[in-house]
């Protein structure tokens, strides 16, 4: 095929004289007709090259003439290398490339030094037609892999199997997606650089991709991302801001936005989304949703969906029942840790922001108990079945923690992606307000025993009052949370409101919308009756893409605000015992009040729960190492090294917000105080 040039640019044949300088100075050609050159020519630009097949060459001319690299200037044109069946754009640097060149369109102002080979052999689809087995090696959630794969939609893909035509539809989709990226001709962008590195076969290398010293890359495509030393991939799509380094081995794997997959990491049938951070350990067919973050050499991540997730070392999951295979799945839903050493055996299901420790067999499914903590029955009387804490997370500060640091590590490139970060929402208050009944009830049960027995686990009687009043705490806070976004958003379309019409407003019922159940798409929160909306119309429309999908996803993650707002009054009214539609200035103040007692002893909680790791009697163990019997130098070391809370700048921050959110409340408060009916 002859290379087709860019932006009309006109080539022209050899002259005979530029012919035998080439030859002078190494360069070879079995036919230099079919070597087409852009003027100006630089002859003095090519040495020691073999030209094979239909090549066209662009100038080397201007100030992009030099490319650094490793920092050190190198003049563009190419040395050393075996060009066969290329399109060369302007200002391009190659060198020391033996292994040669072939069937690609070199963009204009890219670099390749050291490389062994780069070649597209026959029609490929660069890794936007590789099918991932997620969640089950066996097959049955299969996501084809490609550039513009979003989670809300591989989730959507995998997960909503029990929708025939929506599968049809989505196959139907990914084929004709997988049909306009097919190709016989391999690209290398435009201002990429490709140093050190092996072979890269049927590859799509897009604009300012850096690819430094990878071993082997074949069938995918690398976007404005960056691969380092040692990597391994096959059958692959890394995505913009996306880092693959360190020895990092990937077979059928997507890597989104931001997301980071390094030092020795190994992952095949691997979804890896948003701002995720996998090192050392492993994974295989599993889910990897936003900020999955496993950093530990002895970590198995198989057979999950994850996200928001952070695995402690030695996290590990069984698939396997060595009987059908390894078919089995598990979900820890977004928010969940594990301690070292934790082990689940799916299948097992977990609720949003719970922290899980120990070793679980027994099948547990918490995810009507979120933010609580699952535990091992290590104490014997609970045997080797699961122990639920619920709400216990509620006193974490490591809870705090996690839920401040996730926005603030989205990349820019992600900045796009549809993710939600609201802890508090009608996702987790919706689970919490369906099982608080059934803790009221549960501490009626069986009166002596110890132990309550649930689905698949146990629940400690001792936790139930506690995990009630830390519920409905959470339920107070919420509420007022979302009565201040509503109000502030009035304030904003209309300054000079008074109370009177800001009532009116609030009492008015909203759309049913966001009013019923609420789903996670790995990311984004929504209403289940908008994601249904969309699934019919996917069905319906034969005409629809995947871009228009992941259109509609983002105007369903752009209406949060007004479908948690439906969702808020429809539901709240009768957690609250109030009618929203009667809403008096005195409930509405106490909805407020409530708020800022609520935000003042949830606060109150997270700094306790962080005394404990800055009280120099619980935790100064190993610190005034020579210190001998001298408590004053041991406490020095450990408050020099530790900090106290006084000093320590996330409880600051945390306070700060707090002062922020019920001083915003309180002068609500005294707007509504102005109210004469």
């Amino acid at each position: 095929m002859i290379p087709v040039p860019s932006n009309n640019t006109v080539f022209r044949a050899l002259r005979s004289d530029e012919i035998s300088r080439l030859e002078n100075q190494g360069c070879r050609c079995r036919d230099w007709s079919l070597v087409a050159v852009e003027e100006p020519f630089a002859v003095d630009c090519y040495l020691n090259v073999f030209f094979s097949g239909k090549v066209t060459l662009g100038a080397v001319d201007g100030d992009g003439a030099e490319r650094k690299i490793a920092g050190i200037p190198r003049h563009c044109g190419i040395y050393d290398s075996v060009v066969a069946d290329c399109s060369v754009g302007r200002n391009v640097f190659i060198s020391n490339v033996k292994g040669g060149l072939s069937n690609l369109d070199i963009k204009e102002g890219a670099a390749i030094d050291s490389v062994y080979s780069i070649r597209c052999e026959g029609d490929t689809g660069f890794g936007n037609d590789v099918v991932i087995n997620v969640m089950s090696e066996t097959g049955g959630r299969e996501v084809t892999a490609s550039t513009i794969m979003t989670a809300p939609l591989a989730y959507m893909v995998a997960f909503h199997r029990h929708n025939a035509s929506l599968s049809k539809a989505f196959s139907r989709m990914m084929e004709s997606f997988v049909d306009k990226k097919r190709s016989c001709r391999g690209r290398i962008g435009a201002d990429s650089e490709i140093v050190g590195c092996g072979e890269l076969i049927n590859v799509d290398v897009r604009d300012d991709a850096v690819i430094r010293g990878a071993a082997r890359l074949v069938n995918g495509t690398v976007c404005q991302a960056f691969v380092g030393s040692g990597v391994i991939a096959e059958d692959f799509i890394i995505l913009d801001g996306a880092k693959v380094d360190s020895a990092a081995r990937l077979h059928g794997c997507l890597v989104g936005h931001c997301a980071e997959v390094s030092g020795g990491f190994s992952a095949h049938d691997t979804l890896v989304f948003t701002s995720s951070r996998l090192e050392n350990g492993e994974s295989a067919v599993a889910f990897c949703g936003p900020f999955t973050t496993s950093m530990h050499k002895s970590t198995l991540l198989i057979g999950g969906l994850f996200s928001f997730f952070n695995a402690g070392s030695g996290t590990n999951q069984s698939n396997h029942m060595y009987k059908l295979g390894p078919i089995h799945q598990g979900i820890l839903a977004r928010g969940c840790r594990t301690g070292s050493d934790s082990y689940l055996m799916w299948p097992a299901a977990v609720g949003a922001y719970t922290t899980v420790t120990g070793r679980h067999y027994s099948h547990p499914d918490t995810r009507r108990f979120p933010f609580s903590y699952l535990v091992n029955g290590c104490d014997g009387s609970a045997g080797d079945i699961s122990v639920l804490i619920p709400a216990a997370a509620v006193g974490s500060v490591g809870l705090a923690r996690d839920v401040e640091k996730w926005p603030s590590r989205i990349g820019g490139a992600a900045d796009g992606d549809l993710v939600n970060f609201n802890w508090l929402s009608p996702l987790t208050i919706g689970e919490i307000i369906r099982s608080l009944p059934e803790l009221e009830a549960l501490q009626t049960v069986g009166e002596g025993e110890k132990y309550i027995r649930m689905e698949g686990f146990v629940v400690a009687r001792r936790s139930l009052s506690k995990a009630v009043s830390r519920y409905r705490l959470l339920i107070r806070l919420y509420a007022a949370g979302i009565f201040h976004r509503k109000i502030l958003a009035l304030i904003a379309t209309n300054p000079e409101i008074i109370p009177d019409v800001l009532l009116e407003r609030l009492r008015q019922e909203p759309e049913e919308g966001g009013s019923g159940q609420w789903v996670d798409l790995c990311g984004l929160l929504a209403p289940r009756r908008a994601v249904e909306i969309l699934e019919e119309k996917i069905a319906s429309d034969t005409a629809m893409t995947l871009q228009d999908v992941n259109s509609y996803l983002a105007e369903i993650h752009d209406r949060y605000s007004s479908y948690s707002w439906d969702w808020a009054w429809h539901n709240l009214s009768s957690a609250l015992g109030l009618d929203f539609s009667r809403l008096t200035p005195a409930e509405l103040s106490s909805i407020l009040s409530e708020g800022i007692d609520a935000a003042n002893e949830l606060e109150g909680v997270f700094v306790d729960d962080a005394a404990k790791e800055l009280d120099p009697e619980r935790a100064s163990l190993g610190f005034g190492i020579d210190t001998g019997d001298s408590r004053r130098e041991l406490l020095d070391d450990f408050e020099r090294v530790r900090g106290s809370l006084a000093s320590n700048r996330f409880l600051a921050m945390l306070h700060r917000r707090v002062v922020t959110f019920t001083g915003s409340l309180r002068n609500i408060i005294c707007l509504l105080d102005q109210y004469r009916p």
